[in-house]
């Protein structure tokens, strides 16, 4: 973590702003002279310049310009904008406009005037001719409904200064339409023009509160300057959650785990892991149930990082994941050696039914946080688990619960939430939406207090965010989430990267956009993964992984001479990371490795290990070990680990395996009917799901799978057996390659 001593610099650059000038002065604006305006982008390629090439008041205009064949995204644009003080008096403003575009092509490039970050005039760039037009527009409709600015919590004051802002803006992106655009003569008009040409009016984005100010003792806005600051802020924040969420009870001290009273309901060994269904007491008399899944393959005396993960909304809580092929990341993490920790939020899975009426919360939001730090404490006393080595993750409901916890507890490292939030204007999607905030399960007070008016609500999302500095905090706020929508979390995005940078914190707001909808894209979640490991300096194949995943292909020549370590497992785990950076030196290792540990019973499952390794290379030197341990493995281990072999050889090329004479697909459907051990066929199913590459050999697996007779009972919460789930969900999806 950066020294907070670093930040003046920052701050400093963050609130330098264009001095405003007196009324009625547009400064520069001929484009003759230095200063007045500010050139602004989005994107990269629409190019803004002061040009010399025309101009209407004598030697430069401002254009813009898109070479021909050069790509553009939505919503890019280019432009300037100038802070000015404008009155009554001020009743117009005329500018003159044109372009070198006189194709009909449309609906692409438009120029647009803005006050405020209204628009107020837009014409689109396509056809006309290349003459200068003069362009007059009517203020005083903006002008006379006066405006006034927000100085303190509840303090307003009158303001008299807008920003004016010219700019080509992008409606859609484009691949090969190049254009050049002028603009000149920007002229404050004292009298109203007789035919303006405003625009209908248009919505004004929604202004979300500044982050890096904090009020002072007067409850006035004061911009942070010192280190001390910040702490006021997250304060101020935290003070703004628990007025919209209700207080938080003093928690319990927990001193070990026996002070949990944990009960241990169910117990299965699946694939890398335990998992044990239990319940324990966050309070007195008030149960938390949880799925906890501890490591396996752990050393005598080693600590891993601990993981809160947090259930979407369904009506099987912490069940959700045992049946939820496209984001089951409890499950991902711990096959990746974490502690994870998965409890049922209020009145979901096992804590049905609830009564938020009869219990001792303002919500169902803080005691969700209250059980979500009680699992923070369980975790810290787990003797598996570094108790500084504390993350959460969560999807949707559990995405914005992520959020909270981390922001209430500094314990929390990095938080990571997917499609878990927007700000509360962009959730209103339609009129009253956000009265679902205000059930029972989540704030009553948003409704009770607050009259289901967020701009009276005293927290926002980004504010949240924000509370979590100088932690991690990484966001997956998909395109196309329909629950919160993307553009949202994209609009706040800007401003909760300036207030991590301020905190000197750069790299640890990681935002990411996905075009997807309301779901946790494999990529992202692996992004997530990785985001972790670097933040607990943990990873699974320890510091040779920690050194592939930092310094990417660089690493290369370290794995090398691991190859030839005497610890099997650091050869295999240096093979396995080389095949991630497209290298294949440890084919020939692996191979030897391979023969040397499949010559006996006692090192099989270390054999089957080595098989993977070479699978994921394309190498099908393991296929004969792996299809006759698959069915006839003595372990659990020796078959799952078959099942994982054989779903990479798979992925080979089918002519290939058919001329060696291997059919890994045969082998899987012969376990999918056969296995009996739910751990395995658990760890089957998963895998294949997320291994194979062709979806119809998935589907016919996963047909076989649903029908066994070894595995009647559907999970907890679900109506549907495990296998019915991933064959519907393969099914579904037969023409994508989700994960």
């Amino acid at each position: 973590m950066r020294d907070e001593t670093t930040f003046f610099l920052p701050v400093v650059f963050l609130f330098a702003a264009v001095f405003p000038l007196r009324a009625e002065d547009l400064k520069n604006s001929g484009f003759e002279e230095e200063g007045g305006w500010q050139i602004i982008t989005q994107g990269s390629n629409l190019q803004p310049a002061y040009a010399n090439d025309a101009s209407q008041t004598g030697q430069q205009s401002f254009a813009v310009s898109l070479a021909e064949n050069t790509p553009t995204k939505k919503e890019d644009f280019a432009g300037i904008v100038q802070t000015v003080e404008l009155t009554e008096t001020n009743k117009g403003i005329s500018f003159s406009i044109k372009d070198n575009y006189t194709g009909k092509t449309k609906s692409y490039h438009f120029m647009e005037l803005l006050l405020d970050g209204e628009v107020i005039w837009e014409a689109d760039v396509v056809s006309g001719d290349t003459k200068w037009k003069k362009v007059s527009l009517d203020l005083t409709r903006y002008l006379n409904e006066g405006k006034r600015k927000q100085i303190g919590r509840n303090e307003y004051q009158k303001e008299t200064h807008y920003k004016i802002t010219f700019r080509v803006f992008e409606r859609k992106g484009v691949n090969r339409f190049g254009i050049k655009v002028w603009a000149d003569n920007f002229k404050l008009l004292k009298e109203t023009p007789t035919n303006p040409q405003n625009c209908e009016k248009k919505e004004i984005p929604p202004q979300l509160k500044d982050l890096l100010v904090y009020y002072d003792e007067a409850d006035l806005f004061r911009p942070i300057t010192k280190p001390e600051h910040f702490k006021k802020k997250r304060q101020q924040i935290i003070d703004g959650m628990l007025l919209g969420m209700g207080q938080l009870p003093q928690r319990p001290i927990h001193r070990s785990l026996e002070d949990f009273d944990i009960r241990v309901v169910n117990t299965q060994v699946r694939g890398r892991y335990i998992k044990q269904t239990i319940r324990f007491d966050a309070a007195k008399g008030e149960v938390v149930h949880a799925f906890l899944y501890e490591p396996l393959d752990k050393k005598p005396g080693e600590k891993r990082p601990g993981i809160v993960g947090m259930h979407p909304t369904g009506a099987a809580g912490k069940g959700c994941f045992e049946s939820w092929p496209l984001c089951n990341f409890p499950i991902e993490l711990a096959m990746l050696g974490y502690v994870v920790i998965v409890p049922d939020y209020p009145g979901f899975g096992d804590s049905r039914p609830y009564n938020f009426d009869s219990d001792r919360y303002d919500s169902g939001t803080i005691k969700g946080v209250f059980n979500h730090m009680t699992c923070v404490d369980l975790l810290q006393a787990h003797p598996d688990v570094d108790p500084d080595k504390i993350g959460a993750i969560g999807h949707s409901l559990g995405g914005h619960n992520a959020m909270f916890l981390a922001a209430f507890d500094e314990r929390i490292k990095i938080a990571v939430s997917s499609c878990g939030w927007t700000p509360f204007e962009f959730y209103e999607t339609t009129p009253g939406r956000i009265k679902t905030w205000a059930l029972p399960t989540y704030m009553p007070p948003l409704e009770m207090l607050y009259k289901s008016d967020h701009r009276q609500f005293p927290f926002d999302f980004h504010e949240v965010a924000a509370a979590i500095a100088p932690r991690v905090f990484f966001s997956s706020s998909p395109t196309g989430d329909g629950v919160f929508p993307g553009w949202g979390p994209k609009t706040a995005a800007p401003s909760i990267k300036a207030f991590f940078n301020a905190r000197g914190a750069e790299e640890a707001f990681q935002f990411h956009q996905p075009v997807a909808g309301h779901r946790f894209p494999w990529d992202v979640r692996q992004a997530a993964y990785r985001s972790m490991n670097d933040t607990f300096d943990y990873h699974f194949h320890g510091d040779l992984g920690l050194l592939t995943q930092r310094e990417g292909a660089e690493a290369i020549p370290i794995l090398k001479q691991a190859l030839v370590d005497t610890n099997p497992k650091v050869r295999w785990a240096a093979a396995d990371l080389l095949g991630t950076l497209n290298d294949q030196s440890g084919i020939e290792q692996m191979r030897k490795d391979l023969k040397t540990f499949s010559t006996g019973p006692k090192h099989l499952e270390h054999a089957l290990e080595v098989a993977k390794v070479l699978a994921t290379m394309g190498d099908v030197s393991g296929y004969e070990l792996a299809a006759d341990l698959a069915t006839s493995g003595s372990s659990q281990g020796q078959r799952w680990r078959a099942a994982v072999v054989l779903a990479h050889i798979a992925n080979t090329d089918r002519d290939i395996l058919q001329t060696m004479g291997r059919n890994p697909v045969a082998v899987l459907k012969t376990m999918a009917d056969h296995e009996k051990h739910e751990g395995v066929f658990f760890v089957f199913i998963d895998q294949v799901h997320k291994i194979m590459n062709d979806r119809s050999d998935m589907i016919d697996i996963f047909a076989i799978a649903k029908e066994s007779k070894h595995h009647p009972t559907p999970p907890p919460g679900s109506r549907y057996r495990m296998a019915e789930t991933f064959h519907s969900v393969a099914v579904r999806d037969k023409d994508k390659t989700w994960r």
